[in-house]
């Protein structure tokens, strides 16, 4: 089965962040870094990461900025050279994700849309509806050229539409049992695994890393298979 899961290291602890991660580095595609754990460990913490043999996902959502500063950030995490992927804010708009995919190099840029935390963009004044945004936001990425975007998994076949060539981060997915936390638009493992391609991945953070990593991801892999 192929390997389409990057595990979200919620910790602000390298040290348990690298032995959750040496427990289960065989049945992951790789490893979310988010601000909380990069703000711990630095740029010498994901050398550690590397040496695992698993791919890093920096998770910083640069951006909306002044699109010659995301340029320079990007171009300073592209010298780290051990980054897979890095973070945008698509909502930045074009001149700044162009900026930003200048600099990217060999990083493999990713455009979140809209958040799997929010369920109604009304309240921070954006008149679309969350369909309409992904749409909108999915053009720039395309437009910009950058390798990929964040996406709810409920949102996949839109962006399949849009896009044959993106690759799909999918966020707020679940073992079926797990509870929803603090996202909303979120998926079943199993659910997830019918509708994904070889160009999309899971993100799956607490699902995995609370309780015993081996035992949980090994029964979210097995939901798939049932």
């Amino acid at each position: 089965m192929k390997k389409n899961i990057f595990v979200a290291l919620d910790f602000n602890s390298l040290e348990i962040a690298l032995d959750v991660t040496k427990k289960i580095k065989d049945q992951i595609a790789g490893v979310k870094i988010g601000t909380e754990l990069y703000t711990v460990c630095g740029a010498e913490g994901l050398e550690k990461f590397k040496e695992l043999g698993v791919e890093i996902f920096l998770d910083l959502k640069l951006g909306p900025e002044i699109p010659n500063q995301v340029k320079k950030t990007v171009a300073a995490i592209k010298s780290l050279k051990s980054i897979k992927y890095l973070t945008v804010h698509t909502s930045g708009d074009y001149e700044m994700l162009k900026a930003a995919q200048e600099a990217a190099g060999s990083i493999e840029l990713l455009g979140v849309t809209v958040l799997t935390s929010q369920s109604d963009l009304q309240n921070i004044g954006i008149k679309n509806t969350i369909k309409d945004q992904v749409k909108l936001l999915v053009n720039l990425a395309i437009k910009s050229k950058i390798a990929g975007v964040i996406a709810s998994a409920q949102d996949f076949e839109l962006v399949r539409s849009l896009s044959k060539d993106l690759k799909i981060f999918c966020p707020g997915i679940r073992g079926d049992e797990d509870k929803k936390h603090d996202q909303k638009r979120v998926m079943g493992y199993a659910d997830f695994s019918k509708i994904a391609d070889d160009k999309c991945f899971a993100v799956i953070g607490r699902p995995i890393i609370e309780g015993d990593p081996v035992q949980n991801i090994k029964k979210i892999i097995q939901s798939a298979k049932q």
